[in-house]
């Protein structure tokens, strides 16, 4: 029986009279027709999925486009019927935004690649969230839901997923205010990423429960008999904490389950901020407090708005506890975040949130017009979304939070880019120190600045925040692409006097645009840039320019010990040349190459995009052209791959086969494993070629278990 949409129907409308219940029945309608046939790995009908995300989204009291959006948001990836703009026409141009950040970019790419297209899909969904809130509402919805069905998943790929959810999705729950469901998804997530220590927990804490329901029992009646002497109405729950926060505490202090004692947790919620300061001081008649355990979140919110005190006190029998103090309306706000200052219009955010989430969104923004690969920009933002542990004063009484190891110069970055750049010293507390030196709660913070202050490249090893990194890394990327412009130029301007060739007459005649093109490069600023970096030759580029040579491509000798047998290769313009290949990128017969004339050790041949081949290509005259030859004895050579496997039974052998039944003789083979899911192998083989190399990847590409290959130089 297929499921029914009346009921997230009838939750949309308590919560919003307003909503359109013919809108969200034709949503239904066309996610049963786009999803029609199709099944969950638990055997399910699909359209059990965009239910239960629709009916998650209800729960945070979403609006009518996010309820659509989630009842839509896997049509397109898994109907290649349904594109974007029948949505759009359907159900307008705000959901079908919401369905293309939540939908994966999927283009046929290598294995190699494969991490990096996982990243760019992260970073398209990031980014669309900051246009619309409301695109990592689903997202959120949707992984929620996928993690309570996970158990139907295949054992081998639930790790991944699980540790992608602690990584990044849980941490965005909780920057977003969210915790309710970031509790869950950090439940379920240890739940699947470490199986087998979330059982132990769970067993050891087990053992714990009846003496822990006595004491939930009896300390909330006291918590309630204190209340009604100081004449203030309050509501109390107690509950052990859950097992996340608990295995994260035990690997932090390296102690054992037995060692834990606080792990139990009491709330109580109250009418106002004042009652929240007398009941503080009512639990701490009754209980003496443990130093160094109260923070005012109320006074000093944290960077996602979460207000609460907390403190931590030892009862009568000596057990330490946790205890939150917070009104009906704080604890609202903890639970759903941004879902509690939801604004059913256009995926904005309410005033309320415009001073620090706004801010975040945006700064995602800048990372993107920075530039960087996709993966530093999930890197940054890893490294954003940490808890921020640390509170410190501006010289005029402002408070920024920062994460644990924080320095001057993330303080810097986050009053301002410039003071950022032009920093060259900092005061705290009064005082001169060293910049790389870590900030602690309470310090008073001055920032010493100089017009001719600039980042160094040290800063990258001190800075801890996203932002600080990522401004100075885009600091020096424009530095470094200034000078390799330059570098660049003047190698191709010396290889185009060499050959005769003239740059404008090339490009009047379309040869420039024409080589531009065979190398995927726009412009001829970035021409000079890879050049300069090393990632193009000026040599090959500037022969692309010139009029083909008639010389007969003249074969060289084969190099190597006594009897051995290497791959012919043609030398233009040269004869009797000692050719030997490079040890540094080892090149295999096709891939593209490149010789270089070594003093005392004749020709050496390297792969065109080897890192070493920008050192060398300074000394421009020494640079030849060479080709693979088209005879010369069979030879095979040895490639060393590393691959990325799923920690599971078989796997090995499952490489070994396949590099048995691809005829590569195995030289050597080694592995080890991460201990979250995951290992590696190193494997060195002997190919014929690169379409040898190739036909072997491609079969890794198919097999289970396999994340990602990378043909190592050395």
């Amino acid at each position: 029986m297929l499921p029914r949409i009346d009921h997230v129907i009838e939750k949309a409308k308590a919560y919003n009279p307003s909503s359109d219940s013919k809108l969200l029945q034709k949503a239904y309608l066309f996610s049963a027709y786009a999803h029609e046939g199709q099944l969950r790995l638990s055997g399910e009908p699909y359209l059990v999925h965009p239910l239960a995300v629709t009916d998650i989204l209800a729960d945070l009291k979403a609006d009518d486009i996010a309820l659509v959006a989630g009842l839509l948001h896997d049509v397109v990836e898994d109907n290649h019927q349904v594109s974007l703009a029948e949505i759009e026409k359907r159900f307008g141009a705000e959901v079908a935004h919401i369905v293309d950040g939540v939908t994966k970019i999927e283009e046929k790419v290598p294995l190699q690649n494969r991490q990096e297209d996982e990243w760019a899909t992260l970073r398209k969904l990031v980014l669309a969230m900051v246009d619309d809130i409301r695109v990592i509402l689903v997202k959120l919805a949707d992984r929620l839901h996928n993690l309570r069905t996970m158990q139907a998943m295949p054992e081998h790929r639930r790790p991944v997923k699980a540790l992608e959810t602690l990584e990044i999705y849980a941490p965005i729950a909780y920057r977003l205010g969210m915790g309710k469901m970031k509790i869950e998804l950090e439940d379920l997530g240890f739940r699947y990423a470490w199986p087998e220590e979330y059982e132990r927990l769970q067993a050891a804490l087990q053992e714990k429960r009846a003496y822990s329901q006595d004491f939930i029992e009896e300390t909330t009646a006291e918590l309630y008999k204190m209340l009604k002497q100081t004449g203030i109405s309050g509501d109390v729950s107690g509950r052990t904490k859950h097992l996340y926060s608990i295995w994260l505490k035990l690997r932090r202090q390296g102690i054992g389950v037995e060692q834990v004692y606080d792990y139990m947790a009491f709330r109580l919620l109250v009418e106002s901020v004042q009652d929240c300061y007398a009941v503080l001081g009512g639990i701490h008649s009754l209980w003496k407090p443990i130093p160094g355990r109260f923070k005012d979140f109320i006074a000093l919110p944290k960077e996602n708005h979460y207000r609460s005190l907390h403190t931590s006190v030892v009862g009568i029998h000596g057990q330490p506890f946790e205890l939150q103090i917070r009104t009906h309306q704080m604890h609202q706000e903890a639970e759903n975040g941004i879902a509690a200052h939801w604004q059913y219009k256009e995926g904005r955010l309410s005033k309320e949130d415009e001073t620090a989430t706004t801010q975040w969104l945006r700064q995602l923004t800048e990372w993107k017009q920075e530039g960087g690969t996709p993966g530093e920009f999930i890197q940054n933002l890893r490294v954003d979304l940490f808890p921020k542990d640390v509170y410190v004063f501006t010289p005029k009484g402002r408070v920024l939070s920062f994460p644990r190891g924080a320095t001057p110069i993330d303080f810097a970055y986050a009053i301002h880019t410039d003071v950022g750049h032009h920093c060259v010293g900092a005061k705290v507390n009064g005082k001169l120190i060293p910049l790389k030196t870590p900030l602690k709660s309470g310090d008073r913070v001055d920032i010493v600045t100089s017009p001719s202050g600039k980042p160094s490249r040290d800063w990258l090893k001190a800075a801890v925040t996203g932002r600080a990194l990522s401004k100075i890394k885009a600091w020096l990327n424009v530095q470094e692409k200034t000078r390799a412009i330059e570098l660049g130029k003047a190698a191709l301007e010396r290889e185009l006097r060499r050959l005769k060739v003239n740059l404008k007459e090339a490009e009047e005649e379309g040869l420039l645009a024409k080589a531009l093109k065979s190398v995927s490069l726009p412009d001829v600023d970035s021409l000079w840039a890879e050049i300069g970096y090393g990632k193009l030759s000026a040599r090959l580029f500037a022969r692309k320019l010139a009029p083909r040579e008639e010389e007969a491509p003249v074969l060289t000798k084969a190099a190597g010990p006594p009897g051995a047998s290497e791959p012919a290769l043609e030398v233009r313009g040269a004869s009797d040349l000692l050719t030997t290949l490079a040890k540094c990128c080892r090149p295999i017969r096709g891939d593209e190459i490149i010789g270089f004339i070594s003093r005392g050790r004749g020709l050496m041949v390297h792969r065109a995009d080897c890192p070493n081949v920008a050192r060398l290509g300074y000394n421009s005259d020494r640079i030849m052209q060479v080709n693979w030859g088209s005879g010369g004895p069979a030879t095979t050579h040895d490639v060393s791959l590393d691959i990325q496997v799923e920690d599971k039974p078989g796997i090995v052998a499952a490489i070994t086969q396949a590099v048995a039944d691809a005829k590569a003789p195995l030289r050597a083979i080694e592995g080890n494993v991460d201990g979250r899911g995951e290992g590696s192998v190193r494997l060195t083989i002997a190919i014929r070629d690169k379409t040898h190399l190739n036909a072997i990847l491609a079969q890794f590409a198919k097999m289970p278990g396999i994340l990602e290959v990378h043909r190592r130089n050395r």
